[in-house]
């Protein structure tokens, strides 16, 4: 039976916020030129809107955004999609809560992805902003940031990162090497915070290693 998409009277208004939310992450230097990639979904169908292939974040507009269903394909669209959109798709799949996906390209991530890939994470521990992520109460707590290779076969990229899901469970976020960092939350709010968190103790990170 061919899936039938739902959409509600809220959905330009989840739009908006999205762009919104865009234009911020632009502004901060986190989503250089084209670079980056954002979703969101309303309910409980699968259905989702994902940023269009191509488009440059400061001019980002709501007709950049693409209805596709559960596994990513477009609904009566010709426009192509993010490459790295079955990687919304795993997210979506794998954690029912999250309703927003939100991908930078900064520079202290990108950094700390290579530095630390060889290790396969980064840890953050005894930042009292951590309480900034989801159900996260306290500072004394590590989080672990896991790196993955890059990879242009998103397919099988989203088949590993899968897999690590199965063994470790649900991180607050993952870096790709070279490429930058995923997050995600409950709603664009939620998922805003979780990669403001981030960028702020990456930039952080830094600058201890260097003063």
């Amino acid at each position: 039976m061919e899936f039938q998409a739902t959409l509600t009277g809220a959905t330009d208004a989840l739009k908006a916020e999205l762009v919104e939310t865009i234009h911020f992450l632009h502004a901060q230097g986190w989503a250089p030129a084209t670079s980056s990639n954002y979703s969101f979904r309303e309910g409980d169908d699968g259905d989702f809107w994902v940023s269009a292939s191509g488009i440059d974040k400061g001019s980002f507009a709501l007709t950049d955004l693409i209805h596709v269903d559960p596994t990513g394909k477009p609904f009566n669209d010709p426009r192509k999609t993010s490459a790295e959109t079955l990687l919304h798709v795993l997210l979506y799949e794998c954690f029912p809560d999250a309703r927003c996906v939100l991908h930078s390209h900064s520079v202290y991530n990108t950094v700390w992805s290579l530095a630390r890939a060889k290790k396969g994470h980064l840890d953050l521990e005894g930042f009292e902003v951590l309480k900034g992520l989801r159900e996260i109460k306290t500072h004394d707590v590590k989080v672990r940031i896991p790196i993955f290779e890059n990879s242009q076969d998103i397919a099988a990229l989203a088949e590993q990162i899968g897999r690590w899901f199965e063994k470790h469970g649900e991180p607050q976020g993952f870096l790709l090497k070279g490429h930058g960092l995923y997050t995600w939350g409950v709603d664009i709010a939620s998922s805003k915070r979780q990669m403001e968190v981030f960028e702020f103790l990456f930039e952080v990170l830094y600058k201890l290693k260097n003063v």
